[in-house]
């Protein structure tokens, strides 16, 4: 029986191979589902290594220790750590005194004395060189110039402990003497080799100085000393975080966590490694959860092709099954001789697309991933490729159930079997019924493409392709009765050619279906893209953003105005601190002057232009604004309950940005007196930010009082009249009676203040001057919900008014609403840092912006852009797996041109007779070659955007975007059509040139018969 059914696959080789053929496209199909998803999944890993902040590859561990031979902490995170894939960084560290050698000119300060791997290598120096021995040091040249030190000289170093109470450093210990070889700088002060040890941070301390001396480990360990803090910081290097070895590595960090935090001495290890780790999974997860979506349509239409291909072969072979059925062969050996054929086509063509699945995956992985590294050749044996096998034969056996269960009579007729009256519609009521039940899983079960619901975007597509072919065919033959009645012999041809040809139907539907998946995959592919494009857009808020080092939000701000005078393209910014109220969303405070010509404003009923108004409205009173010289407060006490010891303190902020001021204007006396200070921090200008009563420990008491005038250069800037004006000064706001403030009233004489009966409540007794709107308008995105209030910059409460609502607010997103950094600051009385300070850069920046504002004094901690951060959203898993519906639909395509190839020729070879008998007659070529074709591909393509926008419908909001929380932002549901429409017209283009191709095949065959 072998060499027979051998035997019919070489007489019949044409047929055999096209099985091949088939059979090897429809595994290879089949296999690059589960090879894809394998590259898929290293492409993610990769990206997501690559694109993580080196802080979730870092791992820091910190120890105490109070002796300085203890070396159980240096020896042990090796050992725990080591290997390649780990670069450690180690260093040590105590409290020193530095004494200058004439103390009657300088003061010593008191540095932190560090040793850290490799920091020679990390040090510029302006003089001298690096310490070589035990008995050398490093200074920074603020810290030579402090001391009043040259290159050479020597120093006494002892250890420094602090005063519990006071804060202060003193000598704790002997004093050792230390050579000076060299003046520093750090080569980069952002670089991630100093990590977060803050060792250049400009802040002023009782340390007199905000750098570190450095030494050897050799030096350290000579010097008598108490607690020594040592830390390790190891960075995992990139490229060793693969797919294989990321729980390996994390497993290891785990183990060295637990060993060093059972070392004496507090040890603790910090790294956030599990959310890189947390972030790989989701991601492997939901590649795992989209590629499945496109690939179960496409090894259904693997099979389906396989279906038509082998029902239309046995369809032609109609006699022959007669004639072995006339001769009594038995059921079980004709069923082997129709099916053998076929299955040792398939097979073979398993085998050899089951290697082409593998390379076509790796040159798709080239075009969609940009990498082109293979995967092994198991990566494909799976499940899913042997169901594809098995499910390719059942396919095979079915598609001649049909025609091995007539009767031998009707075998030996010659006339094509019409299709079954209740089979195909059960088949078609059956799909229908799965698509619903797929659909109300998908949208019920709350699991998303999961289970069942899987099934759900292919099983619409079928599902509608199925109807619509049952529904076009009748029409067909409509349109046939027409044109002959008309005398149209061409087109009556191809209508009956069309509606009586067998399988007909089931071509039609794969054509829909085909095309179905090329219009879905560019849709969810182009939405996706659309979701990315305005997430990047409304994160990033402007095409550029630099966050800049720790700053006061003054600073920030005439920095950043200095070198954009005119608001064009540069905005400082920086976030409020988090509410304790849950209700207050996160809020961003920019300089509103220049939102329209920065900020990537998305909101088109509200421009950035009208947002710029309503945020900043005019004011009516300035600023107060003084200089360095001596300034007078002329204030009336009238009564005083409670108070000791309380001073009168005036809070400047410098317009240049530099340390806010409180200035002591002297203790507080009873009766009408004058409180003179000069402001010496004042010297490039100053705004007062407030008047303040306070007494020490912040306890409360009770105050009667007048201010009079405030004064400078023998000049009142305010007089009576503006202080008497009481809408002109405000008070902190109170959130409740534990916190209570005085109640301004307007006097003949000036401004009355009065807070009386605190009984132990909190007070604040600070005079504010009204140089901004209060309530603050804010601009709030429509869904983030606030109510009266929020927290300002100093941590105080503020009253708010909503100016206006914006679909999404630029870096908040769906989340977030927007205040005026000038503003928000003229009401904070603390002058403090910005928190989380930036600078938004917009088109009309110049390319060296960067340096300009380095220029200023800002240091850049990062530069983040459009491109570099739309590149990484690319990366994640949902659109690596989206390109795999690209790659499927394309596949689909491909199966269904050679579907039609297939028919086509059998279709060529039945009709032969039928051709010459019209030839004969002397209808022309063109009519009696017509079959129908084109107009099959034409109402396939009609019909396919129906079929593929009911699934994008029912089936959008499951479908994943972003592998993290978008925060709102979702698949659009009118994605851009023309990406959509040139997927569509491409798909559409290719099966019509198969159809003319066939076409001219047929009126080819046509002549040549007639000859």
């Amino acid at each position: 029986m072998i060499g027979l059914v051998l035997s019919m696959v070489r007489a019949r080789l044409g047929q055999a191979l096209t099985a091949f053929l088939l059979a090897m496209f429809a595994l290879a199909a089949a296999v690059s589902a589960p090879v894809y998803s394998a590259t898929a999944d290293r492409a993610v890993v990769r990206s997501e290594v690559a694109a993580a902040p080196v802080t979730e590859r870092l791992v820091q561990a910190r120890r105490t220790t109070p002796s300085p031979t203890d070396h159980d902490f240096e020896d042990l995170v090796p050992k725990v750590f080591g290997g390649g894939q780990f670069a450690s960084v180690y260093s040590t560290e105590y409290n020193i005194m530095v004494f200058p050698a004439d103390l009657t000119s300088a003061r010593p300060i008191a540095p932190r004395f560090v040793y850290r791997d490799d920091a020679c290598a990390h040090l510029r120096f302006s003089a001298g060189r690096c310490f070589a021995s035990e008995t050398e040091i490093v200074l920074s040249a603020a810290q030579v110039k402090l001391l009043g030190l040259h290159l050479g000289d020597t120093v006494e170093v002892s250890y420094a402990a602090v005063e519990a109470e006071t804060g202060d450093y003193y000598e704790a210990g002997p004093r050792v003497t230390f050579t000076l070889v060299g003046v520093y700088e750090p080569v980069n002060r952002a670089d991630l080799y100093w990590s977060d040890a803050d060792y250049f941070n400009p802040r002023p301390t009782a340390r007199m100085t905000t750098e570190p001396v450095f030494a050897s480990r050799l030096s350290l360990e000579a010097m008598t000393h108490g607690n020594e803090r040592q830390t390790f910081d190891f960075v995992i290097d990139w490229s060793a975080i693969d797919r294989q070895s990321l729980d390996r590595i994390n497993a290891a960090v785990k183990s060295g966590e637990a060993q060093l935090t059972a070392l004496p001495g507090h040890a603790v290890v910090q790294t956030e490694l599990p959310a890189l780790v947390k972030r790989i999974n989701a991601d492997r997860d939901l590649v795992a959860e989209v590629v499945p979506v496109a690939a179960v349509p496409l090894v259904l239409l693997c099979w389906f092709v396989l279906f038509i291909a082998v029902a239309a072969a046995t369809q032609e072979r109609r006699l022959e099954l007669g004639l072995l059925s006339l001769r009594g062969v038995s059921t079980p050996r004709r069923w082997w001789l129709a099916a053998g054929e076929s299955v040792v086509a398939i097979l073979a063509g398993a085998a050899a697309g089951f290697v082409l699945g593998h390379y076509l995956v790796r040159l798709a992985a080239w075009l969609l991933l940009g990498s082109s590294a293979g995967v092994p050749l198991s990566a494909g044996l799976t499940r899913w490729s042997l169901a594809a096998l098995c499910g390719a034969l059942v396919a095979a056996v079915l598609a001649q159930r049909a025609e091995l269960a007539k009767r031998t009579v009707d075998l030996l007729r010659n006339v094509p079997s019409r299709g079954s009256r209740w089979s195909a519609p059960v088949f078609e009521v059956v799909v229908v019924v799965l698509a619903a039940v797929s659909v109300v899983q998908l949208r019920r079960g709350g699991d998303g493409l999961t289970g069942f619901a899987l099934f759900a975007p292919s099983a619409i597509v079928i599902a509608v392709a199925l109807l619509a072919a049952r529904a076009a065919l009748p029409i067909a033959e409509r349109v046939g009765r027409r044109a002959l009645r008309r005398g149209r012999l061409g087109p009556t041809l191809a209508a009956y050619a069309l509606t009586r040809r067998p399988g007909t139907q089931r071509v039609l539907a794969l054509f829909v279906v085909a095309l179905g998946l090329v219009v879905f995959a560019a849709t969810a592919t182009e939405a996706s893209a659309d979701a990315r494009d305005r997430r990047t857009r409304v994160e990033l808020g402007a095409p550029r953003v630099l966050s800049v080092e720790p700053v006061s939000r003054a600073e920030l701000l005439s920095k950043v105005r200095a070198v954009d005078k005119d608001h064009k393209f540069a905005m400082a910014a920086a976030m409020l601190p988090v509410s304790d109220d849950t209700a207050v969303p996160p809020m961003l405070a920019v300089d509103s002057e220049s939102l329209p010509g920065v900020a990537l404003w998305e909101d088109r009923a509200l421009s950035a232009q009208k947002a710029r108004a309503l945020l900043k409205p005019e004011v009516t009173r300035r600023s107060i604004e003084v200089d360095n010289k001596d300034v007078s407060l002329d204030v009336t006490i009238d009564s005083l309950v409670d108070a000791y010891r309380v001073r009168w303190i005036a809070v400047v902020v410098p317009l240049d940005g530099s340390g806010v001021g409180r200035v002591d204007l002297g203790r507080v006396q009873t009766g009408r007196h004058t409180y003179t200070r000069n402001l010496p921090m004042c010297v490039n200008m100053c705004r007062l930010a407030g008047l303040e009563l306070e007494q020490p420990e912040n306890r409360g008491f009770d105050v009667t009082m007048t201010l009079h005038s405030f004064s400078q250069h023998d000049k009142k800037i305010v007089d009576e009249a503006g202080f008497a004006d009481s809408d002109g000064w405000r008070t902190p706001e109170s959130p409740g009676s534990k916190l209570l403030v005085p109640t301004l009233t307007a006097a003949k004489d000036g401004l009355r203040a009065e807070l009386t009966n605190y009984k132990g409540a909190d007070t604040a007794v600070k005079i504010l001057p009204t140089d901004a709107p209060s309530p603050l308008p804010v601009i709030m995105a429509r869904t983030a919900g606030i109510g009266d209030h929020m927290t300002g910059l100093d941590l105080g409460r503020q009253s708010i008014t909503i100016a206006g609502e914006v679909e999404t607010v630029p870096k908040l997103g769906y989340k977030g609403g927007l205040v005026d950094l000038d503003y928000a600051e003229r009401l904070a009385t603390d002058g403090g840092d910005a928190l989380y300070p930036q600078i938004f850069l917009g088109p009309q920046a110049p390319a060296d912006v960067v340096e300009q504002l380095q220029a200023q004094g800002l240091r850049i901690m990062s530069d983040r852009s459009l491109g570099p951060l739309r590149a990484g959203l690319d990366e994640q898993g949902p659109a690596v797996a989206l390109r795999f519906h690209q790659l499927a639909a394309g596949l689909a395509v491909l199966l269904a041109a050679g579907a039609l190839w297939l028919v086509a020729s059998l279709d060529r070879l039945r009709r032969a007779g039928e051709l010459r008998s019209l030839r004969a007659q002397g209808v022309a070529r063109r009519d009696a070659g017509a079959n129908g074709y084109l107009a099959l591909v034409a109402t396939a393509a009609l019909i396919a955007p129906f079929a593929a926008l009911a699934s994008w419908l029912l089936v959008r909001e499951y479908l994943p975007v972003f592998s993290d929380d978008a925060d709102g932002f979702k698949a659009s549901i009118w994605p851009s059509p023309g990406p959509v429409a040139i997927a569509w017209g491409a798909a559409a283009l290719v099966l019509a040139a198969s159809a003319v191709v066939a076409g001219a095949r047929m009126r080819a065959a046509s002549e040549q018969r007639r000859r």
